[in-house]
């Protein structure tokens, strides 16, 4: 049988522990939203506002995918990558180079987005605040033509070729200079890919 997956993310609770994990699809679109403020709700509340100086940033979102249809054999090598436009100047979508672990009986790589943090104003910077992140890119460096390998998976064997197994953690955050222009921006489309046998 042909797999299928989910695209999943976790928030609040406490480091290695959180307090919602949300399928995506349930939450309609834009199924994503970049703010200060670690929840799912998709609102005009909490936005990353532009800074007279600096960097502002997001909470980080934790992403994984779930497997929903096992494969006949196995699932592996994940890849991720968008469309590479981006959403303009002053404003970048970071993704994390390392991937936290995640599986089907360990949430052990989950850190609390809020930490450090102040709703409405900024997030941590990934890198500062994340202790299992400390290099990042931009997402949109990323193109079906040149994907980023990851997130890895830490299920047994690593691979997946069960229900309810997941990847590890891809972790993005927005970042928003002084440079940039207020406003909702374009929605993304943000892929994954993998190979299946």
């Amino acid at each position: 049988m042909v797999a299928a997956f989910s695209v999943y993310f976790d928030t609040a609770g406490t480091d290695t522990s959180p307090g919602a994990s949300t399928d995506v699809d349930a939450l309609g679109a834009p199924a994503l939203r970049f703010k200060t403020n670690d929840n799912t709700t998709i609102d005009a509340i909490d936005p990353v506002p532009v800074p007279s100086s600096g960097t502002n940033y997001s909470y980080w979102k934790q992403i994984y995918l779930k497997c929903d249809t096992a494969p006949d054999t196995q699932v592996d090598n994940i890849k991720f990558y968008t469309d590479g436009t981006g959403f303009g100047t002053g404003i970048t979508l970071n993704v994390g180079l390392q991937f936290p672990t995640k599986n089907s009986g360990s949430t052990a790589g989950y850190e609390v987005a809020s930490t450090g943090g102040t709703s409405g104003t900024t997030g941590i910077e990934l890198t500062a605040g994340h202790a299992s992140v400390s290099t990042v890119a931009s997402a949109f460096d990323y193109t079906s033509g040149s994907p980023l390998t990851g997130p890895s998976i830490s299920e047994d064997s690593s691979i997946i070729n069960a229900i309810g197994e997941t990847s590890d953690y891809l972790i993005l955050q927005v970042a928003v200079a002084s440079t940039a222009t207020p406003g909702n921006k374009t929605d993304e489309t943000l892929t994954f890919q993998y190979d299946e046998i």
